[in-house]
Parts: C-alpha cells; sequence; structure tokens
C-alpha cells in the first residue's frame, strides 16, 4: 500500500482541529481516516465525488498542492522536528513525493533525513492498523488462487484508490489483478492510473486495449481517453488535434450501436463526448460551435444526479472560458456566477471570476474573488500571484510584496513568480533582497526571455548597491544572449562609462 510512512507520522497528531484543505488532502493519503470520514460536505463537487461519480482526475501539481495542505497542519500539530526515514531506498512513490514536498515547505522548521538502510532513530512510528488495507495485502499475497469475488473486490478497492488521487496503489493492485482478469475494464482504469502519472505512453498502451471492449459504451470511453491524452496529456510534440477529433468522432459513432434497450445513461456519455470535441473546436477557433456543443450539453444534464451536476459544472466552466476567449466579459462573469451557485467551494472557479474581473479593471470585485479562492485554496500559487498583481493597482504594496511572497514560496522552482517577487522588492526598494532572489537561481539552466529578465534586474541591483563590475559582468551575459538587445547595449555603455 502507497503512503504507510506518511500514515505513520500524520497518526501521531489530533487531525480534528485541521483545516478543511488540510482534510481534503488526507482523504488523498489516507482515505479510512475518521477525521475526514465528512469532509465531503465541506469539498467541491470534484472533491467530494464518489468513485462511480468522477470525471475529473488528480495530476501531480493538484497532489502536491494536497500534500502542502497536509504538510502545514501537520508542522503546527507537532512543531519543530526532525523526520529521519530509515530504509529510504524502499519508499513508495507516493510517500517520496510528500516527504519531498514537506522538506521544502516555506518558513517551516523542519528537516526530513532518507537513510539507506537501517538507521539509528530512538524514536519510531508505525502507521495505524487499517482493516481494508489488511485485506487487500491478504488477497494480494495470493492472487494467483482468489476466486472472481474476491478479484471483484480487489478491482473496486483500485477503483476507490483511483477516485482519491492514489495512482500508485491503484497501479499495483490492477497489474497485480490483470493477468487474472485480463477484461478491458481493468486496462482502463490501469491506463488512468499511468495518466495520473504522466506516464502517457503507457497510458496510450492501455487504453488501446481497453478500446477492444465488445460494449461500445466502453469504446467510447477508451476513445475519450485517447482523445485526451492527445489534446492535454501527452508530451506537446505528440499533440495532434487531428487525432483528437478522430477518436471523439469514432466514440460518439460508437454509441448509436448501443441496443435501444439499455439501461444505462447514454445522454451523458453523448454529452461528456460532445463536451470534449468542443476543446477541438475552441483549440481550431471556432469558439461559436464550441459554445454551441457546451449549450446544448448543460441543457441536456438537468436531472439533477450527482454525475449530472458533476459534468455540468465541467461545462459551465468550459463555456466561461468561451466566452472570456472571444471578449465576451459580461457573458463570461455570469457564467461563472452560475457555476459558482452550483458549486460554490471550487477554489478554481472563483480564480477564473476574478480573472474577469481583472480584464474588466473592476479590482475591488477581483480581490473579494481571489481572497474566497485563497480561502478555500491557500497553496494554489496562482491565486496569490493573482493577487499580488490586484494589491498593485489598488495602490496595496505591502500587501502585493506579501502575496507575491507566498506565490513564490509556493512553488520555489517557478522563476516567473521569483521574478515578480524579485522585482516588487526592487521597486519597495529592498535591492539586497531583490537582488538576492535574482541570483538565487542557475541562469544557464533557464529558458532565454526569464534569464534575460533576472539577469537585467541583478544588474539594476548591482548598480544601485554600487558594484559596477557585477552590473557589468550581469549585462555582458544578457547581451552574450540577446546580441541585438538595445535597452541592455545601452546600460552596459552607461555602466563602462561610469566606470571609467
Amino acid at each position: 500500500m502507497n503512503f504507510s510512512p506518511v500514515k505513520a507520522l500524520i497518526d501521531v497528531t489530533d487531525r480534528s482541529g485541521w483545516p478543511r484543505e488540510a482534510l481534503i488532502g488526507l482523504k488523498l493519503i489516507s482515505p479510512d481516516d475518521p477525521s475526514c470520514s465528512d469532509i465531503g460536505t465541506e469539498a467541491s463537487l470534484t472533491d467530494a465525488a464518489q468513485a462511480q461519480d468522477r470525471i475529473r482526475f488528480f495530476l501531480k501539481d493538484r497532489l502536491v498542492r494536497n500534500f502542502r495542505d497536509v504538510g502545514r497542519a501537520w508542522l503546527s500539530a507537532v512543531g519543530p522536528c526532525v523526520v529521519e526515514v530509515n530504509h529510504a531506498e524502499l519508499l513508495d512513490e507516493g510517500s517520496r513525493l510528500f516527504l519531498d514536498t514537506l522538506a521544502t515547505l516555506p518558513e517551516q522548521d523542519v528537516e526530513v533525513r532518507l537513510r539507506v538502510g537501517a538507521g539509528g532513530s530512538s524514536v519510531t512510528a508505525h502507521p495505524p492498523k487499517n482493516p481494508r488495507e489488511e485485506t487487500i495485502n491478504r488477497l494480494f499475497t495470493q492472487v494467483g488462487t482468489l476466486s472472481q469475488a474476491e478479484l471483484d473486490y480487489l478491482y473496486e478497492q483500485a477503483v476507490d484508490y483511483l477516485s482519491v488521487g492514489d495512482s500508485w496503489t491503484a497501479e499495483r493492485i490492477l497489474r497485480g489483478i490483470q493477468p487474472r482478469r485480463d477484461v478491458p475494464a481493468v486496462w482502463g482504469r490501469l491506463g488512468l492510473a499511468y495518466t495520473m502519472q504522466g506516464r502517457t505512453l503507457e497510458a496510450e498502451f492501455c487504453y488501446l486495449r481497453w478500446r477492444s471492449d465488445p460494449d461500445p459504451v466502453g469504446v467510447a470511453g477508451a476513445d475519450y481517453a485517447l482523445s485526451m491524452l492527445y489534446a492535454r496529456h501527452h508530451p506537446a510534440y505528440l499533440r495532434s488535434l487531428d487525432r483528437t477529433a478522430e477518436y471523439l468522432e469514432h466514440g460518439y459513432a460508437a454509441l448509436d450501436q448501443v441496443d435501444e434497450d439499455d439501461e444505462r445513461d447514454l445522454t451523458f456519455h453523448r454529452v461528456f463526448n460532445r463536451n470534449g470535441y468542443a476543446l477541438v473546436e475552441f483549440r481550431r477557433g471556432r469558439v461559436d460551435e464550441a459554445i454551441e456543443h457546451l449549450t446544448t450539453g448543460i441543457s441536456r444534464l438537468r436531472s439533477g444526479t450527482a454525475v449530472h451536476r458533476m459534468h455540468q459544472t465541467v461545462l459551465i466552466y468550459n463555456l466561461a472560458q468561451c466566452y472570456r476567449r472571444i471578449g465576451r466579459i459580461d457573458s463570461a462573469i455570469d457564467t461563472y456566477l452560475e457555476l459558482l451557485g452550483v458549486d460554490g467551494k471550487m477554489p478554481e472557479y472563483h480564480m477564473e471570476l476574478a480573472n474577469c474581473y481583472l480584464s474588466s479593471e473592476r479590482f475591488d470585485e477581483a480581490l473579494a474573488s481571489l481572497t474566497k479562492a485563497r480561502d478555500l485554496g491557500p497553496s494554489i500559487q496562482e491565486v496569490h500571484s493573482l493577487l499580488g498583481f490586484t494589491y498593485l493597482q489598488l495602490g496595496k504594496t505591502t500587501e502585493a510584496l506579501d502575496a507575491y511572497r507566498v506565490a513564490h514560496e509556493c512553488v520555489p522552482q517557478d522563476t516567473e513568480a521569483l521574478y515578480d517577487y524579485a522585482y516588487l522588492l526592487a521597486e519597495s526598494e529592498q535591492p539586497e533582497k531583490a537582488l538576492q532572489l535574482a541570483c538565487s537561481v542557475d541562469h544557464a539552466l533557464l529558458p532565454q526571455d526569464q534569464a534575460v529578465k533576472l539577469l537585467t534586474l541583478a544588474a539594476e541591483q548591482h548598480a544601485r548597491l554600487g558594484d559596477l563590475p557585477a552590473a557589468q559582468s550581469a549585462l555582458e551575459e544578457v547581451l552574450a544572449l540577446t546580441p541585438n538587445n538595445p535597452d541592455a547595449r545601452a546600460n552596459l555603455e552607461q555602466v563602462t562609462a561610469a566606470m571609467a
């Protein structure tokens, strides 16, 4: 099972007072923990969706967000500490990612030590006993002799783990049962696990196996999954909008082969497919056609079932994005407000509404939406970056600095957030701090435009602090990257003259 070392850490604390966002993250790590059993009432429709209703699954950036929320809550409970992990070579992928996240939390007094082999720690934490995990582990050791009912049970557990975001445990279960349960559905779920891990070629292999399903609904599901690989998840050089469209059209046609007396919800599957095709139209610049697909789909999902409400939010969100794309900002705002009426607990929706307000220079309303987004999702970097920008427009430099600082701390390796924070520090008469940030990364490893921005900022701060040779050196690096940069050349001439 995944996350056993993390569960051992978490179990030493009282989680009853943890904030909402930490309990949502805890559901990913330890779904059977009683502390998060009722979190569904406080979560967005996406976070609260049951396994059978889930249509959105978490990729790595969302997992890291959850790990930050859990890590902060845990450290608030235990205080300054050292976490020593023995036999670190045996760590599962999820635990390693959590510990990496914990070790890099800003302004937290924690040291994470990973030791290969046995260590010498005098205090040892063990994960709590979990009847479900014990059953899964027991059955897994006997997988070659299991009954069909027992294999079905393991498959259902894998689906549950996928639902909460633990693709690693799901992958191990599915790979274990696949030789004994070699059916399209297992291949489909295994493909989803690989997609969530960013292993898109393995995912495509599995989805193509799923596509052999004799059930037309299964074929349509496989086609949709393949289409999203080519639209979103594959590396950029492998993506193809034409392949996306081909898979979606094939899947839509497959649904016409379903028997008329089939009691499954074919409306949902057809609308789901056309939502995918709306993305194709959107990317091709045919936004009006995309809007038509989406508005038709929204009108067909008014039954009020859980999966319909969940999918309705996806369609309404995409519709708002279309309106924003063609400059109909008022329509986009109205659509986001409708979306928040269906699911007001999704922080990204408040953030996107704020983007529309910013486009209309309605800064007070943008600030209110971003504050709500921050309260619901305190680890979303973009929210803090937008807050920094909004505070600047409102003339609140101190608040903007704090927001840009938090944005940088959310993802320290993001050079755009680093630059925003360093630039405002420079503008706020803090050249030493600005210079320290601008020089904290290896410019040789950055894309050219980012390296030029940071080197230019560093040169300016060197000059302000009186270190003209350092300013000269930074500007020479800028010109080495962009020889025809007139501003850098003029600045270099000015610095050289001052040194003469």
